[in-house]
């Protein structure tokens, strides 16, 4: 494939989870659910399906709320620490992203761009190194809202500065690229990192 025209880019917004890190949601669940008498699926649905995961990441509950409410639901006595370990230990670095960041950092504004919240994105900026490469950051709790609620990306361009089109958006899930496009950033979807870097190759952005 011949390569694409060089596009005008100025600044470039990464998703974390399963970009910049690895995160598996059902190592939490499997753990908690070894505790209890309920498979991981049912803790899965009890946390990751009903309001208490998505108001913990757009600030709505505090960390040490959401933790009472997860003792609660579950009828556990865990320590804060306790929880917080078990909450917190589903990342892995992803291989390759550091290196490709940091190459990149030079050339573009960098912004990091996640739903998350408190707990998992302190625990990720004092384990993984390639946060510490990041300018700006754009974390659902801090913002009030959540890919794809349009608050999210409002946010983002704002702190991109300049116009949507010159911001490449990077994320997993493809409802939160087109929610991106909709709000018209260049947005890709990200696969792998061997594939991203042929995307940047590509498209001249080395």
């Amino acid at each position: 494939m011949p390569p694409a025209s060089p596009l005008p880019i100025t600044a470039l917004a990464f998703d974390l989870g399963n970009v910049l890190v690895k995160v598996d949601h059902l190592r939490f669940c499997r753990r908690l659910a070894a505790l209890v008498d309920v498979s991981p699926q049912e803790v899965y649905a009890a946390v990751f399906h009903t309001s208490l995961e998505p108001r913990f990441d757009t600030g709505r509950l505090s960390s040490p709320e959401f933790y009472r409410r997860i003792m609660g639901r579950f009828r556990l006595a865990l320590t804060y620490p306790q929880f917080s370990a078990l909450w917190n230990e589903i990342f892995d670095p992803m291989e390759d992203m550091e290196e490709v960041v940091e190459r990149l950092r030079g050339r573009y504004l960098l912004l990091l761009v996640s739903n998350t919240n408190p707990l998992h994105f302190r625990y990720i900026r004092q384990r993984f190194p390639v946060v510490r490469h990041f300018r700006r950051f754009i974390l659902s709790y801090r913002v009030g809202s959540r890919k794809p609620e349009a608050g999210f990306y409002e946010a983002l361009i704002r702190e991109a500065g300049g116009e949507p089109a010159h911001c490449l958006f990077i994320d997993d899930k493809p409802p939160f690229v087109e929610a991106a496009r909709a709000h018209g950033l260049l947005a890709w979807r990200f696969t792998s990192p061997q594939e991203f870097k042929q995307e940047l190759t590509r498209h001249g952005l080395w």
